[in-house]
């Protein structure tokens, strides 16, 4: 059965959906399974013994990426929505995957190719459409905000016109720069907290211990909160009070999602080569909080960072856009995953 197994190896490899080939240290192709000619446009004879760049009229392959992780560091190497254009002027944009493997003393670079011209199309659409709607959840959310301050302005400028009495004109006055001042308010938390950090070294997990003790100032579901931290993590520079700002922003809306019943675990842990996209950390602090409410509504789940985006009556919709906006200022990332009975929030600053 084994033999039988292994026989079939050839077979499954010339039958993967991803071309995959075999190359060198210096990128030439050794080996390549028949989804290579179907992608290249080329005959596997012909790609055999070629470097890497002749299977190409023109590309945006990150070859010194390559050398750095794969073949110097011995680490896996993702390369996202790559434009090329191959010999016979077709263009396409493949994801690659590349890996280190030794064989007889020999070091080979593995190089899987996958051609992803539908599915950006289809991204770009969905994107597309997730933008106009949470640009339409803006637009209305900044209307009804704008509105009332804009009411009441328009109302005390015309008892101006008519009000002789001088008290009622001071009033009047007043309650036009009161409006004022709240209009300012909001487009200035629209654009963001534009004050420059403070870091200083910090342990994270007194940070945390603040944010436990603000949050249960206002319980009234008897959230309860579980502490999962790596007590060896070493202080972090950062700007302790906009950290604590985020995560306590985080964890009320947890307890506002909960009923009684409900939990909210704070975990710290170090997470090492943490990659999001085409951004790599090579040490982080990941802060995560999690819950076990009712999870995040799939129409809010693409757009949950954009300002004036929110489920709770009453809700400004700018909490998690500061957040983020906090988080970037530290060089970080934040995330979110939720479903039914889970949602977590991952945030990641860097050593």
């Amino acid at each position: 059965m084994v033999h039988s197994a292994e026989s079939l190896l050839p077979t499954l490899w010339h039958n993967l959906s991803a071309a995959v080939l075999v190359l060198d240290e210096k990128f030439i192709i050794h080996y390549a399974n028949n989804s290579c000619s179907e992608l290249f446009g080329l005959g596997i004879k012909r790609l055999i013994g070629q470097p890497l760049s002749a299977a190409f009229s023109h590309h945006h392959i990150n070859i010194e990426r390559i050398n750095q992780y794969v073949l110097l560091d011995g680490v896996d190497c993702q390369q996202h929505r790559v434009d090329v254009v191959f010999i016979d002027n077709r263009a396409a944009t493949l994801n690659l995957h590349t890996r280190r493997i030794q064989h007889q003393n020999i070091t080979y670079i593995l190089m899987e190719c996958r051609r992803i011209d539908d599915e950006v199309r289809f991204d770009q659409a969905s994107n597309q459409l997730h933008q106009y709607h949470a640009a339409r959840t803006l637009i209305r959310g900044l209307a009804h905000e704008i509105k009332n301050p804009l009411g009441g302005i328009r109302g005390a400028a015309q008892l101006l016109q008519y009000e002789g009495c001088q008290s009622e004109r001071d009033q009047c006055a007043e309650l036009i720069i009161e409006q004022a001042d709240r209009l300012t308010e909001l487009v200035d938390r629209l654009l963001g907290p534009n004050q420059l950090l403070h870091k200083t070294p910090c342990n994270i997990h007194q940070t945390l211990e603040s944010v436990i003790k603000l949050s249960m100032l206002d319980n009234e579901h008897n959230i309860k909160v579980v502490k999962d931290y790596d007590p060896s993590i070493p202080d972090i520079p950062i700007d302790q009070a906009k950290i604590q700002q985020v995560v306590l922003n985080i964890v009320r809306n947890a307890q506002q999602a909960l009923l009684t019943g409900g939990k909210i675990t704070l975990t710290t842990r170090i997470k090492h080569r943490l990659r999001r996209g085409e951004r790599l950390m090579k040490k982080a602090l990941l802060i995560q909080i999690t819950d076990n409410g009712p999870g995040i509504a799939d129409e809010l789940k693409e757009t949950l960072f954009f300002p004036m985006i929110t489920n709770k009556d009453g809700g400004s919709g700018l909490g998690l856009s500061i957040a983020q906006t906090l988080i970037e200022q530290h060089e970080g990332m934040i995330d979110c995953d939720s479903w039914q009975g889970h949602t977590e929030f991952n945030i990641y600053l860097p050593f």
